[in-house]
């Protein structure tokens, strides 16, 4: 029993356990559906605008804001992705940095 406990302990202390493969995916038990990566997106999406560069502003803004946003919005920056208003607001873009500030404001959460 020493011995086996003593094993365990050192191969901790030394990193000997290493977590299993990234790529070794569990099979569904009976009984569950598997998820597909599109819900697991969809699912995993929140509402902070700098997580979502890669979504485009209408969607973002339809998905996460009152629509009394829009007033505001510049129309011109609805087609663009997030990314993009937030590229254009670090060069000082001026309708970039009020789209973005917009984005960001909490008043319009939903």
């Amino acid at each position: 029993m020493r011995r086996v406990l003593a094993s365990a302990v050192l191969a901790l202390s030394i990193g000997g356990l290493v977590a299993p493969a990234a790529s070794a995916a569990p099979a569904p038990v009976s009984g569950q559906v598997a998820v597909s990566a599109a819900d697991d997106l969809a699912a995993a999406r929140n509402c902070r605008a700098g997580d979502n560069h890669d979504e485009v502003a209408a969607k973002f803004i339809s998905r996460c804001k009152k629509g009394s946003i829009r007033r505001e919005f510049p129309t011109d920056r609805l087609s663009r992705t997030l990314g993009e208003i937030f590229a254009g607001k670090q060069a000082g873009d001026r309708d970039d940095v009020k789209a973005w500030k917009l984005l960001n404001d909490r008043r319009f959460d939903k």
